[in-house]
C-alpha cells in the first residue's frame, strides 16, 4: 500500500499546522499570564512564602526566586532572567550550579507539561515525576563534597 506524493505533503502540512495551533494554544496564554506575574509581583511574593524549600534543596535564601522564575518560564525565558538576575544581585556559585541542576531536569514546568496534556498525557505525573527527580537530584548534589565549605 502505497500513498501518493500530494497525498503524504497533503497529511504532512495539515498534521504540522495542526500540532502549531495546538502549541500556540498553550504558549499564548502562557506568555500573557507571565507578563501579569510580573507586573503584579506575584512571583517575588511568592518567593518568600517557599523559603523552606531552600533549606530542603540546600540552597541560601536568595536562589528561591531565581529558582521559581526558571523552573516556571522554561529554558529561553528562564535562561535568559537567571543571568539577569545573576548580573544584579550575584548568586553564591553554590546556588548557581544548583539552580542550574535543578532547571535542567525540570525546565518549563507549566510550559511543558501543558503542551504533553494537550496531546493527552497525565499531567499530574508527568508534572510530579519531574519535580521528585529533580528534587532528589539537587538534594543529593547539593551535598556533595565540592560544596562544603
Amino acid at each position: 500500500m502505497t500513498a501518493s506524493v500530494p497525498a503524504i505533503i497533503n497529511e504532512f502540512l495539515t498534521g504540522s499546522f495542526s500540532t502549531i495551533i495546538n502549541v500556540l494554544k498553550v504558549l499564548i496564554p502562557l506568555m500573557i499570564l507571565i507578563e501579569f506575574l510580573s507586573v503584579y509581583h506575584v512571583m517575588e511574593k511568592l518567593s518568600k512564602k517557599l523559603t523552606f524549600v531552600t533549606k530542603v534543596l540546600g540552597f541560601s535564601p536568595s536562589a528561591v526566586l531565581p529558582l521559581l522564575v526558571t523552573v516556571v518560564m522554561g529554558v529561553t525565558y528562564g535562561a535568559g532572567t537567571l543571568m539577569e538576575m545573576n548580573e544584579k544581585e550575584p548568586l553564591e556559585k553554590k546556588d548557581f550550579i544548583l539552580i542550574a541542576i535543578f532547571f535542567f531536569i525540570c525546565h518549563g514546568i507549566i510550559e511543558t507539561t501543558a503542551i504533553w496534556g494537550t496531546v493527552g498525557a497525565n499531567v499530574i505525573i508527568i508534572s510530579a515525576g519531574r519535580l521528585m527527580l529533580a528534587g532528589a537530584i539537587t538534594m543529593a548534589a547539593a551535598r556533595l563534597p565540592f560544596f562544603k565549605p
